[in-house]
């Protein structure tokens, strides 16, 4: 090695040290020596090097003056120029690829084990808790050792093929056939131990009453481990390959078919988290299959070496992944939250007024919501100002939440705060639909449409609570003869909204952040009222005896269509009422602020003290306040269902810049579309409005 750089003087000390590692790695004489010191090489690879000189004929690694390159530059020009130093470097990576097994990095990284997220959620913690073993035997152990972190991963795997295959011709003994029996067999086994998964997992009883009706035998999920022992058979022979290779893709595609069928059977049966794990589990051993597939029947030499290569960054980053919690979390909820969305999006599609017709309907449920909250605002005074222990106080004040929303709900009326998660929900849908450049009209007239709902109802609301609990006052004080609320409340009323010297604008963000979770409560337990088959169990009660089919059928659709509105309604209400309760428990100044119900506490203070309040200037900044909760209620609701939505629906980020910029032209060129309907407008297409939903 020295002697390819004598022409310097003196020589770099790193070339030194990078000849001194070589020579302890082509002789070591146990695997453990021979691995640490190829881990040294590597770690001396990955050190920035502003001094080493670089040979000019030396092979291309990204930019030329890049320094993280130039170690490693300067090792594949004296393995490509040195055949004593290659052979000798190639000899003892045979040596390593003869000892270790490769079965786990090929059949287990990347791939969560199939007995559910919580076990697969404990053990990633244990992974990162725990300290492991060295194992030496197992090659997914000396890659985590050699690829640290996705970054050094990709660093090295990132390049052009050309570059890529260059590289893996010089680090690995290509012309060697018996170095690569090991790894092949590795292969094989790996391979037949993913079909065994598949196989189990889809003939588990979750997915199995989810699959197409017929015999086990002819599931395809059971024929999958026969077709990979016939393919792996196949391949040891080398006989009869193509035939077994056509077989075992076709029970694949059969496979990604009663995938296909289960996911869609999960709107009648129901989502489960350990159902959406074990099909995304499925998906994950196919494509691992298909890729060692392909490197088993490439033809030698470069097609065979670049598909290796492309495996090993794949299971590698796998094994990096194996190790992260919120991957797993993301890809466990990523259908269950498209389900739930799927709900959200239903019902946010009855809130989107599409004619002057439902413009004014919606005025008029918006005007009863807010007249219903002033009652609501009333009882929430009494209740928390009466020094009740924090618990009752918070319990009684969601208990008047709820039967407020639940009352909202059963008389078909709006409260314009719990519209925009549900909207938010159902745009996302509309944008998965009309994301194409020539659906882009259409889309913007579906916002034009939601916003023009959403200030409809938040308007509405506003003007009847606060027109509403005035006159409540003047009555009560007419009728009694004294106010409706002392001093002492009526000023806590009025400056608890004050923007600058309350915690109204994080507390505002608090209750948008209520309203979107609210959402989300009521789509998963409408999913979990069909997984467990609630409304069938209803119809089926042996109750049927004492009364008519008709009567428990008319329960069971009765209990379908308003498990999920009600829920949500009585999930928001004690949510919003047990919130300063909970955090007074933590010692943390918790407290809501609804915007319907924050005006309705208003106007009950300003009724209650009349001009005194209006000359002292608090008005003005309550009034300010209100704007803020306004702001943020809808704002943070809206934009947090939005963007689970998007996600949900899988709609890219250049998606959204360009629908983005789509609505800023449409609203600088025509603003009077998105407050006001015109004289005649279509109906929307995704869904017509009912009447009897809130």
């Amino acid at each position: 090695m020295v002697s390819l750089f004598l022409e310097q003087s003196p020589l770099s000390p790193s070339l030194l040290q990078l000849a001194d590692r070589v020579e302890i790695f082509t002789r070591a004489g146990t695997l453990r020596a021979r691995l640490d010191a190829l881990v040294n090489i590597h770690a001396w690879l990955g050190e920035r090097d502003h001094h080493i000189v670089v040979p000019v004929s030396a092979p291309r690694l990204g930019p030329d003056k890049d320094p993280t390159c130039n170690r490693a530059r300067v090792w594949f020009y004296i393995l490509d120029s040195s055949p004593e130093v290659r052979d000798r470097y190639h000899a003892g990576i045979a040596a390593i690829l003869e000892e270790t097994d490769g079965v786990s990095l090929f059949a287990l990284a990347g791939l969560p084990n199939d007995r559910g997220l919580l076990a697969e959620t404990f053990d990633r913690i244990f992974r990162i808790v725990l300290p492991a073993p060295r194992e030496d035997h197992e090659l997914a152990k000396l890659f985590l050792r050699l690829f640290p972190s996705d970054r050094q991963l990709e660093h090295a795997f990132s390049l052009p093929d050309e570059q890529l295959l260059r590289m893996g011709s010089l680090i690995v003994p290509v012309d060697l056939p018996e170095a690569w029996d090991q790894p092949v067999a590795s292969l094989l086994d790996a391979f037949c131990l993913l079909a065994a998964r598949v196989q189990g997992l889809g003939l588990s009883e979750g997915l199995r009453i989810r699959s197409q009706r017929g015999p086990v035998q002819q599931s395809p999920f059971y024929r999958m481990a026969r077709a990979a022992d016939g393919l792996v058979e196949a391949m040891r022979t080398r006989e009869g390959i193509a035939r077994a290779l056509q077989l075992w893709r076709g029970l694949v595609a059969e496979c990604r078919g009663e995938v296909a069928t289960i996911i869609g059977h999960l709107d009648a049966r129901g989502v489960n988290l350990d159902v959406v794990y074990a099909l995304d589990v499925i998906e994950k051993l196919l494509a691992r299959m298909e890729r060692i597939s392909v490197v088993l029947v490439s033809e030698q030499g470069r097609p065979r070496l670049l598909n290796t290569l492309r495996l090993l960054r794949e299971v590698i980053h796998g094994r990096l992944e194996d190790r992260s919690l919120t991957i797993l979390a993301r890809n466990s909820f990523r259908l269950l939250a498209k389900k739930i969305v799927e709900w959200a999006g239903k019902t946010g599609e009855h809130y989107i007024t599409s004619n002057r017709e439902d413009y004014r309907q919606m005025w008029k449920a918006a005007l009863g919501g807010g007249l219903l909250t002033v009652g609501t605002a009333a009882i929430k005074l009494l209740v928390t100002h009466r020094g009740l222990p924090p618990f009752i106080e918070g319990f009684l004040a969601g208990l008047n939440y709820a039967v407020s929303f639940v009352l909202m709900q059963h008389f078909h009326l709006a409260l314009a705060t719990k519209q925009p998660s549900l909207t938010g929900a159902a745009l996302a849908s509309i944008i998965h639909r009309c994301k194409d450049a020539a659906a882009s009209e259409e889309l913007v007239g579906y916002v034009q449409r939601i916003v023009r709902s959403q200030l409809a109802a938040a308007l509405g609301n506003i003007l009847a609570v606060g027109a509403g609990a005035a006159v409540f006052s003047l009555l009560w004080k007419w009728w009694f003869s004294y106010p409706f609320l002392p001093v002492e409340t009526a000023d806590y009323a009025v400056k608890s909204l004050n923007p600058f010297r309350s915690g109204t604008l994080v507390y505002a963000m608090l209750t948008g952040v209520i309203l979107w979770l609210s959402s989300l409560a009521g789509g998963w337990l409408e999913n979990w009222a069909i997984y467990h088959q609630l409304p069938r169990a209803i119809a089926e009660h042996r109750l049927g005896s004492a009364l008519k089919p008709q009567t428990l059928q008319q329960l069971s659709d009765s209990f379908s269509r308003n498990i999920a509105p009600w829920g949500g309604s009585i999930v928001l209400g004690f949510m919003l009422g047990m919130a300063p309760s909970v955090g007074h428990f933590f010692g943390v100044p918790l407290d809501v602020r609804h915007v319907t119900l924050s005006t309705g506490t208003l106007s009950l203070g300003v009724s209650c003290r009349g001009l005194e309040v209006v000359g002292s200037g608090a008005l003005l900044l309550a009034a300010l306040g209100i704007a803020v909760t306004f702001v943020m209620n809808l704002g943070v609701s809206f934009y947090l269902a939005l963007r689970l939505a998007l996600g949900a629906q899988e709609v890219s980020r250049a998606d959204h810049l360009e629908i983005l910029r789509t609505l800023l032209r449409r609203l600088r060129e025509s603003p009077r579309e998105f407050f006001l309907p015109p004289p005649a407008e279509t109906p929307l297409s995704v869904g017509t409005r009912d009447p009897n939903r809130g």
